[in-house]
């Protein structure tokens, strides 16, 4: 299926994620997709990255239209394995009327994946 063909009320939301230091991809993390709205912010969907690091989120504009308008204002959070935890977020960079493609290239840093790296590096 061509990126073409989903344009209208249909969206992607692909990238990779990898370690900031390394460069390694990031398996098994969860990426969420929300629109920022004033009071809810509306989910629009989820992926699991694969071994690569890569990720792809599909969804239609019926999940963020509102009754004063579907202004769609973009931002990922991303989260370990389990779900549970939050590693890293876009909200400082919300994408205000985004492409129905868009792509994202997300670097998260070591001390961020393993709360143990920041303990260690208070001590020192």
């Amino acid at each position: 299926m061509s990126r073409k063909s989903d344009e209208g009320g249909r969206y992607i939301v692909s990238g990779t994620i990898e370690e900031e230091e390394t460069g390694r991809p990031l398996a098994n993390l969860i990426v969420r997709a929300f629109d920022k709205d004033l009071v809810f912010d509306d989910r629009l969907g989820f992926a699991t990255t694969d071994a690569d690091g890569r990720f792809e989120i599909r969804f239609t504009s019926d999940a963020f239209k509102e009754w004063a308008g579907s202004r769609l204002d973009l931002y990922l959070r991303v989260l370990d394995a389990g779900g549970t935890r939050v590693l890293h977020e876009t909200t400082d960079a919300v994408r205000r009327r985004p492409s129905h493609d868009e792509r994202y290239r997300i670097a998260i840093s070591g001390t961020a994946l393993d709360p143990r790296r920041r303990a260690q590096g208070r001590k020192r």
